[in-house]
């Protein structure tokens, strides 16, 4: 005698929850800070004073260097991503749209705006260096055109950061375990103290 099977169908509820999406910004905003502040310790901060150190344990920081490089692009470019099915900063304006005065909205949109034209270099590079990878360019030839400084990526972030905060007009609860965005160069710090640490023992 053959057996049925019944399958259940799931249940999944498709509408947009703005506490959703906002947790979801601030993780990648969170991302975006503390990727880029751990790399820019190891590729400025800690050099030259612990170029040697760095080097006796190469193959750890390599791997680190390579790996937080990357993922502060990806993490930044989710903030701008203009995907209906992403979330982001355009689609969370989407979500609380219906409960946000029209005003606070268009003057938040203007400001995003702004935002999104001074980041759209970062966004460049993240799609032919780390999305994808160019064919034709080196790392070197897709920044040139672009003339942006290590100093202005760092406000575009720092900035877009604080863009993060504010769009909390309910004081919404996001929907996940986040601790928040980190404050102005924590991280450069505690991987420098990371690195002084690993110096000062080898001294020993």
């Amino acid at each position: 005698m053959g057996m049925w099977f019944v399958r259940r169908r799931s249940c999944v509820n498709l509408t947009m929850n703005p506490n959703k999406v906002y947790g979801d910004l601030i993780n990648s905003a969170s991302g975006a800070k503390t990727h880029y502040e751990v790399w820019w310790a190891q590729a400025s901060r800690a050099r030259p004073e612990y170029v040697g150190v760095m080097n006796r344990h190469s193959d750890f920081f390599r791997a680190s260097y390579h790996a937080h490089y990357t993922s502060f692009f990806v993490c930044l470019a989710h903030l701008f991503d203009r995907r209906t099915d992403s979330s982001s900063i355009p689609t969370f304006f989407t979500a609380v749209r219906p409960t946000i005065a029209p005003t606070t909205l268009q003057a938040l949109e203007a400001r995003f705006e702004v935002l999104a034209k001074r980041a759209r270099p970062l966004v460049e590079v993240r799609h032919k260096t780390v999305a994808h990878i160019d064919a034709k360019l080196t790392e070197k030839d897709v920044f040139a055109p672009l003339s942006i400084t290590w100093n202005e990526i760092r406000e575009i972030i720092y900035d877009t950061c604080r863009f993060v905060e504010e769009l909390n007009p309910t004081q919404m609860t996001p929907d996940v375990g986040q601790i928040g965005i980190p404050r102005d160069e924590r991280l450069i710090e505690a991987t420098m103290k990371l690195i002084r640490e690993l110096a000062d023992t080898q001294k020993r």
